[in-house]
């Protein structure tokens, strides 16, 4: 296992909240002790005697890490695919492929995106896990989750499940006869990677029979697990909608994610606040695929005090929270000026702040979680899940110096990470991932005389599970499953119109 010991990052600029989640730098010295930060101030000594890894931080930014709200984590094989796909598109070219995955597959693609989180500062993810096709596969997610060293919000998953491509069908029952003996087994093997994976729960049933819902999450609820994770999209004209049956069901909590939640009603809207349940808006994906504005700063909306950022999926768009902070940011401005403009006038002001969208990355996605107590910001008493950025690479040069908050929301990518901290463990140093520590519980997925994995490793195996899944993917017919998957989740294709780029409706 990955050893543990204190770490003294010297030198840097530490950004802090504040009680109004305003953040700024301070030139100050961070001493983290086990896993929690012992002192954030000037001039920190080493404790004497102890085994301390120092860290010079100097031209570094000291920042809490991103906490990442939605994310499908196993996907990163069919990376490539989507740069074009509406959601209709993607419903059978990206989610329903789990089909094509075997376990082995799993694993290689979670430790993947696991490993792709730390590299990009993304230290929690609220992973909705789509993938149940049979009792090894979460076992795997979780194996390869724990195994990376990330912190996670682990949604088991009771998934609808392709049944045949060929011709193409689907299972008609939406939860799986073992899904939720198995999850019952997985839930007796908490705490699960040291308490850092938390087992919830994704789902998106919400169609289903009250009398059916109601005993199935008070079984879940028995379990202890309270967190919950789901899709969210309006409902047809008549139908309840997904936000009115979870609060019927008692399942609308403040642990509860609505990932999109674009052109919520106002009704939906009310019934969030009124449960403090929370919303991940996902903003790359949802512009693309045509979900509507993001409601974390959608204008008509007010919800942005219970939102957060996530990712959606990373086979599809860069990994990295800060460029979804800038898509949001900026995608909102556009939307927000345009509607000025059309009436012929100039907006006096720019419409949300950088400190607005660097708070949804942050602090805003631990609340969602509820862990705002433990991460989201860097303060004594917290758990050490830090990250250091380069204050003077290319990206970053004068910006972090001037604002580094600015300069993180604005300039940074994944390549201005070099440091990553979870759970008091270092994960990424000096700009390379460490090494994955192979445990007993990890030989049935990795080669036996393995003791470490480095990212070399994981490339192999991710490209072999590529291209296993490339033989499958050539012999399927998209537009039959297409037109038959839209059908089974209820799309209307009757709405569906192809307008040309210069038309208007």
């Amino acid at each position: 296992m990955a050893t543990r010991k204190d770490i003294l990052l010297k030198n840097g600029r530490v950004i802090v909240h504040g009680v109004d989640d305003t953040a700024k730098a301070i030139l100050a010295d961070v001493l983290v002790q086990g896993n929690k930060i012992t002192q954030i101030e000037p001039h920190i000594a080493a404790p004497a005697g102890a085994d301390v890894d120092l860290i010079d931080c100097t031209d570094k930014l000291v920042a809490p890490g991103f906490v990442d709200t939605h994310r499908h984590m196993y996907t990163i094989a069919l990376r490539g695919r989507h740069g074009d796909d509406m959601l209709n598109d993607y419903l059978v070219r990206g989610i329903l492929q789990s089909s094509n995955y075997e376990p082995n597959d799993i694993f290689w693609g979670q430790l993947a995106g696991s490993l792709e989180c730390i590299n990009a500062g993304t230290t929690t993810v609220v992973d909705h896990s789509h993938l149940n096709y049979g009792k090894e596969y979460p076992k795997a997610a979780i194996a390869a989750t724990i195994a990376s060293g990330l912190r996670s919000i682990y949604g088991y998953c009771f998934n609808i499940r392709v049944d045949s491509w060929h011709p193409f069908s689907l299972n008609p029952s939406f939860i799986a006869p073992w899904a939720l003996e198995n999850l019952q087994m997985i839930a007796q093997q908490r705490p699960l990677g040291d308490g850092r994976v938390t087992l919830g729960i994704a789902f998106d049933g919400w169609f289903l029979p009250k009398e059916i819902l109601k005993p199935l999450f008070d079984k879940i609820r028995s379990l202890g697990i309270k967190h919950l994770t789901t899709h969210n999209s309006p409902s047809p004209p008549g139908v309840p909608t997904a936000v009115e049956t979870m609060e019927a069901v008692g399942v609308l909590t403040p642990l509860s994610i609505l990932a999109h939640a674009n052109r919520l009603s106002q009704g939906d809207v009310a019934l969030i606040k009124r449960c403090k349940a929370k919303v991940s808006s996902t903003p790359s994906l949802e512009l693309q695929m045509a979900m509507g504005v993001p409601a974390c700063f959608d204008e008509t909306r007010d919800v942005q005090a219970c939102s957060s950022l996530g990712i959606d999926c990373h086979n599809a768009t860069l990994a990295s929270i800060p460029a979804e902070m800038r898509m949001a940011l900026q995608s909102s401005r556009g939307t927000f000026n345009d509607r000025i403009l059309e009436k012929g006038k100039v907006p006096a002001r720019v419409y949300k702040s950088v400190q607005e969208v660097y708070a949804l990355g942050t602090i805003s996605g631990a609340r969602a979680i509820g862990m705002e107590d433990q991460i989201g910001s860097l303060a004594v008493g917290k758990t050490a899940d830090i990250i250091v950025l380069d204050a003077v690479s290319p990206n970053m040069i004068c910006g972090a110096q001037y604002d580094p908050v600015t300069a993180i929301v604005m300039h940074s990518t994944p390549a201005d990470v070099v440091t990553t901290i979870i759970d008091g463990v270092v994960r990424k140093r000096n700009g390379r991932l460490e090494p994955v520590h192979v445990t007993p519980e990890l030989r049935s997925w990795t080669r036996p005389q393995s003791t470490l994995l480095y990212w070399e490793d994981v490339i192999k195996e991710v490209l072999k599970s590529r291209d296993a899944l490339q033989d499958k993917l050539d012999k399927i017919d998209y537009p039959t499953a297409k037109k038959a998957a839209m059908q089974a989740f209820g799309m209307d294709e009757s709405i569906v119109v192809d307008v040309p780029p210069t038309s208007r409706l």
